[in-house]
């Protein structure tokens, strides 16, 4: 069954009602002034024009109902107090307290703490979003924020700026992995030499888990200073449940251990809703239900949507979704039967005398040769493919039968026709800029054969790994780098492309996951124009990609140089740094930095801007000309 939206509202009065009916009962179930503490710190988020979500979390020492009270001002001193109230919290929604705070000025900032009985929170800065009479809009957008690879030095260096109204958060939050060595002990290693394991130390899958996980990350006192210093706008990707999720289930959820996919989805979904600050869906709707519009005043809109659970359809399989290379052969002597190599001969024969046989390949040459000898193919059937010898799957087929399928999504039917009616209302609004908040990168970037990329002397170390060597043999085929982002729903993708076009949307694309930078320019399939334009961040902390490999220099080097040459779409790409994308709005021009940390291993880190990129109006906006600064 799946889980809808529970009324945290209804709760919380029904556990004012009881609590004071106990009260008044003479039970002292409420807490002592000195039971309940505030560990992990404030925070703020899904801000509109008139309000915002206000959020912290009680830790008691035993369980019981808990009154909060909460107030926001105009000051930081909360001399000019404008609204305030009391909510209460229980076990039932993990002590976490949630409150919306309305009636308020646009494009402006408050101050807000909550207390409960002698002690006060600490205190927490939060703006609203601009109206129409805004004349700039700062954003930060990260990605990828796993505990135990590293430091939040990315952050603490956003936190420590006075230029950023608003955090964009992409998804990757948190990371389900465990602590140890298994398969899922992504970032173990890590952990354990920095000090900063995953608890609790095996894999998130039940509610208790994600609980303890978030209550673990938000005890950091780098994201704390953060949410505290501005609100936050958010969208989970997938390690906030289970790693390669989609809407039926997940590469790494396991049935016969983990149980029904179902259960721990709605699991993982009720833990992000109790400690992250923004507004649970209406009455009846399913959790999943994520997607949403901000607008900052005429200068843009920015979308917000799932891409996990309310509509993708499963990842492609390399193990169960390649398609065999099958070659016809005539056997209308078979003693002798022959491979059919024109489509004349296939013409003139009967059904009855054509046999598709799987074909084994020579790939010791420059390029994979088929073995059309029939008694070879016996042969090397029978005893097994030599090295240099294996099935070379059919790419064409491939593609037409599976990657292309257009019943592919990552999106819902409904969540394609509300991005058309929210962008159609945008640009016909005279907003500047509609921006789509993707937690998985747009681009087409089909795989560079690495194989003829790297020296094996430069990789040599990193193919004991049977993960790198399988990625790395993987690339040879040309498919999309990353099943798992749009590029693996082609279809999908251009369903999109075909929305902002049809709506002449002036659209940026800001995208996540890949621990990665890339700046991209999306060329539609059907006649190569450009579409939009997408930023794409790296990673807070979370290890890159071809950091696999090993860290000699020259491997990061042919990386970017070999993808932003081999992919039309690509026209930057940083595969060393973790940092966020600092991206300043204005009604005539979009200005994106590309922020960089040195370190995550010390919290002493320096930062670095790698890349400058600005859009303009007159230079076409984000389908124009591009200004780029690289130094």
């Amino acid at each position: 069954m799946a889980l809808m939206q529970i009324n945290r509202r209804q709760l919380v009065m029904a556990l004012l009602a009881n609590t004071a009916l106990a009260t008044g009962c003479g039970n002292a179930s409420r807490p002592r002034s000195d039971e309940a503490e505030f560990l992990h710190g404030v925070a703020s988020g899904d801000p509109g024009m008139d309000s915002i979500v206000l959020w912290t979390r009680v830790t008691p020492r035993e369980t019981a109902v808990i009154e909060v009270a909460w107030e926001l001002a105009e000051d930081p001193d909360f001399s000019k107090i404008v609204a305030h109230g009391i909510t209460a919290t229980a076990e039932e929604i993990d002590y976490t307290v949630k409150v919306v705070a309305d009636d308020l000025l646009p494009g402006t900032t408050y101050y807000y703490r909550f207390q409960c009985g002698a002690r006060t929170s600490p205190p927490g800065r939060t703006c609203t979003l601009p109206g129409a009479d805004a004349k700039r809009v700062g954003l930060a957008v990260v990605s990828c924020s796993h505990y135990s690879f590293g430091f939040f030095n990315v952050y603490r260096a956003i936190a420590a700026r006075d230029d950023i109204d608003v955090l964009v958060h992409l998804g990757d939050y948190i990371y389900e992995s465990s602590a140890d060595d298994s398969g899922s002990g992504y970032g173990a290693e890590q952990g354990r030499e920095l000090g900063r394991e995953h608890e609790p130390a095996h894999e998130a899958w039940q509610l208790g888990d994600y609980r303890a996980r978030y209550a673990q990350y938000r005890r950091d006192p780098d994201l704390q200073a953060l949410h505290a210093r501005m609100p936050f706008i958010t969208v989970w990707d997938d390690h906030e449940s289970a790693n390669d999720c989609w809407m039926h289930g997940a590469e790494a959820h396991d049935p016969q251990t983990q149980g029904s996919w179902y259960v721990r989805r709605d699991a993982a979904l009720k833990a992000y809703y109790e400690w992250l600050p923004l507004r649970e869906p209406d009455d009846g709707r399913p959790l999943w239900e994520i997607d949403r519009r901000y607008d900052f005043g005429r200068i843009a809109s920015l979308y917000m949507f799932d891409t996990r659970k309310s509509g993708r359809t499963r990842q492609f399989s390399y193990s169960t979704d390649l398609r065999e290379t099958l070659t016809p052969f005539d056997f209308s002597d078979p003693e002798r039967p022959v491979a059919i190599q024109d489509s004349e001969h296939l013409e003139r024969l009967p059904q009855d005398a054509i046999r598709q046989v799987r074909t084994p390949f020579d790939v010791r040459g420059e390029s994979p040769e088929p073995v059309l000898d029939y008694a070879r193919i016996v042969q090397l059937e029978r005893d097994g493919l030599p090295p240099g010898f294996e099935y070379w799957p059919d790419l064409e087929r491939t593609r037409s039968e599976f990657l292309d399928d257009p019943s592919r999504r990552i999106l819902a039917v409904e969540q394609e026709t509300w991005l058309e009616n929210e962008i159609a209302d945008s640009v016909s609004g005279g907003v500047a800029w509609q921006l789509l908040g993707s937690a998985v990168v747009m681009a087409s970037m089909p795989a560079p054969d690495y194989t003829q990329v790297f020296p094996e002397s430069l990789i040599a170390d990193s193919l004991r790994n049977p993960f790198t060597q399988r990625w790395l043999d993987r690339t040879r085929y040309g498919l999309p780098i990353s099943m798992d982002a749009w590029d693996g729903y082609p279809a999908a993708r251009q369903r999109v492309y075909e929305i902002l076009r049809r709506n002449d949307a002036d659209c940026i694309v800001i995208a996540g996951d890949s621990h990665n930078f890339w700046m991209n320019r999306l060329h539609d399939a059907v006649d190569g124009q450009v579409v939009a334009t997408e930023f794409a961040t790296s990673s807070v902390t979370s290890m890159g990609g071809y950091e696999w490999f090993g860290d000699d220099p020259r491997i990061f080097e042919l990386a970017e140089q070999t993808m932003t040459t081999h992919c039309e779409d690509v026209d930057f790409f940083d595969a060393r740094h973790r940092g966020c994308i600092l991206l300043e709005l204005t009604a005539d021009s979009a200005l994106a930095r590309y922020l960089a940390v040195d370190t995550i291993r010390t919290r002493e880190y320096q930062t670095r801007e790698i890349a400058r990129f600005e859009l303009t109006k007159q230079r076409g906006g984000a389908r124009g000309e591009l200004r780029t600064e690289i130094p």
